[in-house]
């Protein structure tokens, strides 16, 4: 399966708190793959000879996501232009606005940008260090269900391979239902090993397998929470 890349756009300088370069260094090659970084505008738009007006200098289409340092202080996009770039690259891609002075937030903000130019412009707006403590759970949200879901870059307190893990424990006590050889040889059984690093090896096998119903179900959820 083939995963869509995202857009980040930051100018902040790599040495600074809760920079882009500081968050990328600290994810695995394969989250890294799923984004693409830059720290000016110069190759992804350009301001019109006409007044008003951008013109995108590349297809955003493929990306889903575009997440973009909103300064106050030393905006990237001039203020009379944001409202027509986000009209634009909201036609395909969600947009998400990110600096030190957004309000912290544990549910995602989406917000119409600016009502007289367009009322179906919404963006998400989060604080930087919000976006950088819970960048990677976004990454992996993806990288474990095909697609990126939003929450996990507000609420630090969940996590997408945990949500993972518990919702393949549902369907193995499903299978626990019929027998413990059952569950032990389901499909879910082996994903969920395999989630965490583990193979399905004899010992393992054999472990559970003289267990009861209630030993296993207690042994699973230990397994998922220590790991």
């Amino acid at each position: 399966m083939t995963l869509n890349k995202i857009i980040i756009l930051d100018d902040k300088a790599p040495s600074e708190d809760f920079s882009t370069s500081q968050l990328l260094s600290n994810l695995t090659v394969g989250e890294r793959l799923l984004v693409e970084y830059y720290e000016s505008t110069e190759t992804l738009w350009l301001e019109s000879n006409k007044e008003d007006d951008i013109v995108l200098m590349k297809d955003f289409s493929n990306y889903p996501f575009i997440f973009i340092h909103d300064s106050f202080e030393n905006p990237i996009i001039r203020d009379g232009l944001k409202a027509v770039l986000f009209e634009k690259l909201t036609k395909t891609s969600k947009v998400v606005l990110f600096s030190g002075s957004r309000t912290e937030s544990e549910l995602p903000v989406e917000r119409i940008y600016d009502d007289q130019i367009s009322k179906d412009t919404f963006c998400y707006e989060i604080l930087r260090r919000q976006y950088f403590n819970n960048f990677k759970n976004f990454i992996d949200s993806c990288l474990l269900t095909g697609e990126y879901q939003v929450k996990y870059l507000y609420n630090p307190y969940v996590n997408p391979k945990k949500d993972k893990a518990y919702a393949l424990f549902e369907i193995i006590k499903t299978d626990l239902e019929d027998s413990i050889q059952n569950a032990i040889e389901s499909n879910s059984f082996n994903e969920l090993l395999s989630l965490y690093g583990y193979i399905k090896t004899s010992e393992i096998l054999s472990r559970f397998s003289k267990m009861n119903d209630d030993e296993f179900i207690e042994n699973l959820e230990d397994f998922i929470e220590t790991n």
